[in-house]
């Protein structure tokens, strides 16, 4: 008989499927006896099937099938229900991911299931809480498979440019916030256009209407491709190009993984560090803004996608492929390039000499270095040096924290010597700002126990043992 399949459940969107790529990829490596089996939705994962010819793949509808086979590991990363129902009935040597519970659980607002693996649990305490999370999607993915958190040996593409003075341009997105308008696409590719460049117009079906707007204002007829390219022949495409200019959208990740230059047009509700280009030597471009990385905009108007001009970018465009002298950075806008650190994690360096003015960069540090921590005690160096790098920028920072993990412990005593206690549902909300990240993490931590003693005994350890990192502070 042969070896048992790895099952992946990954029901949403096309740039969620692709951005597990990586996933299958380090699967098919390194369990290469197992096959690996994915449940997705046919609309998205069609497209990709000649590009994994090794993945089989499987729509939602064959997941009551699904649960008939023993699995070596069963990874779940969807919050449907239908997922969460396959993950609880199908039997795995390791289960990651959430599923639902044979019994009824909905006590303070959460649902009847459990998510199983320390990363994955990590994840989903995120929902409508990322802010100053530092862990892009696609390394969370991978995260529970190592005993240490360390991806330096997961290999990622490197960027190259064809030569061909080609430059992509992807013109939708999700959602119109997080893309630029029709105009500034139109000037965007006359102005390179008339530098020399040869612009192309990318995207789906969904961007024929906008594709042909684009073409007609700038002039520039033959060059729209919209909806006229298979995803195989798009990822070909975009491997003959110079650069691809791009928002964060599922084409960008296609053209990442597939080798070809980036710059990323981070604009709108999106964290460049959880969902940006992930192979190093990318490049992000977003506004200099301290609110930059948030999922919901509550201001009156999007200030951070007004702060890109098409003239600012084709500016930075010519001086990208260029690749010789000083890169020229739009004012009121900053440019990163991606990289990998010490442990192989998604990072992201800033550009040029302007110094950020936000705390944010460094605050994302220290979480990720006490979750790494947390799960890793080897990595308790790694907290005491970007607690410290902390600290000497930002004291006060530093100060709130230790007086919000302060009451944050006095709470969780409190309650564990009650019987059957539990924190309200909006409690992490509640919490300083600062810490909330944590919170988030703790409150999900005790929910998934069930409030149990042991879950709460958990939960007051995490907090002593990241507090500690404060006492030798001045």
């Amino acid at each position: 008989m042969s070896a048992d399949p790895i099952l992946i459940l990954q029901m949403h969107r096309m740039g969620d499927l692709i951005l597990t790529m990586p996933l299958f990829v380090h699967l098919l490596r390194h369990w290469p006896e197992h096959e690996v089996w994915v449940a997705a939705e046919p609309q998205f994962f069609q497209g990709l099937m000649p590009l994994l010819p090794n993945v089989v793949f499987f729509p939602p509808s064959h997941c009551a099938v699904l649960t008939e086979r023993h699995y070596e590991i069963a990874i779940n990363l969807s919050s449907r229900p239908q997922a969460l129902d396959c993950q609880a009935r199908l039997t795995a040597g390791r289960k990651l991911g959430p599923e639902f519970l044979s019994g009824n659980r909905l006590s303070d607002g959460i649902s009847n299931q459990h998510i199983r693996g320390y990363w994955q649990l990590y994840r989903a305490a995120l929902t409508q809480n990322n802010w100053n999370n530092a862990f892009h999607w696609a390394d969370l993915h991978l995260l529970d498979l190592f005993e240490h958190p360390n991806l330096s040996r997961v290999p990622h593409p490197r960027a190259q440019a064809a030569g061909s003075g080609r430059i992509g341009l992807v013109l939708g997105a999700s959602e119109a916030a997080k893309r630029p308008s029709v105009d500034f696409w139109a000037r965007l590719a006359r102005r390179l256009a008339a530098e020399g460049a040869v612009p192309l117009l990318l995207g789906g079906s969904a961007e024929q209407e906008l594709g042909r707007e684009v073409a007609r204002r700038s002039g520039l007829h033959g060059a729209d491709l919209c909806g006229r390219l298979s995803i195989k022949d798009l990822a070909a495409l975009m491997r003959t190009l110079d650069l691809c200019i791009t928002p964060d959208t599922g084409p960008m990740h296609l053209a990442d993984l597939a080798g070809v230059p980036v710059l990323n047009l981070s604009m709108g509700p999106v964290h460049a560090r959880e969902t940006g280009p992930t192979s190093p030597g990318q490049y992000v471009l977003r506004a200099a803004m301290s609110c930059v990385g948030c999922w919901q905009c509550h201001r009156s108007q999007l200030y951070c996608k007004q702060a890109f001009t098409p003239s600012g970018v084709a500016a930075l465009v010519l001086s990208l492929l260029r690749s010789s002298g000083e890169l020229y950075i739009p004012p009121g806008l900053a440019l990163y390039r991606t990289g990998r650190d010490s442990l192989g994690l998604h990072s992201l360096e800033r550009l040029g000499t302007a110094t950020e003015a936000s705390c944010r960069p460094l605050l994302e540090d220290f979480w990720q270095g006490v979750f790494l921590f947390l799960y890793d005690p080897t990595q308790n160096a790694l907290v005491t040096q970007r607690l410290n790098r902390l600290h000497s920028t930002f004291p006060s920072v530093v100060k709130n924290i230790a007086s919000g993990l302060a009451t944050l412990c006095s709470t969780c005593a409190q309650h564990l010597k009650a019987p059957n206690s539990r924190l309200a549902g909006d409690f992490w909300r509640s919490q300083s700002p600062s810490i909330r990240l944590f919170s988030g993490y703790i409150h999900m931590q005790l929910q998934n126990g069930d409030y149990s003693p042991q879950a709460w005994r958990e939960a007051l350890k995490s907090l002593d043992k990241t507090s500690a990192f404060f006492t030798n502070l001045s």
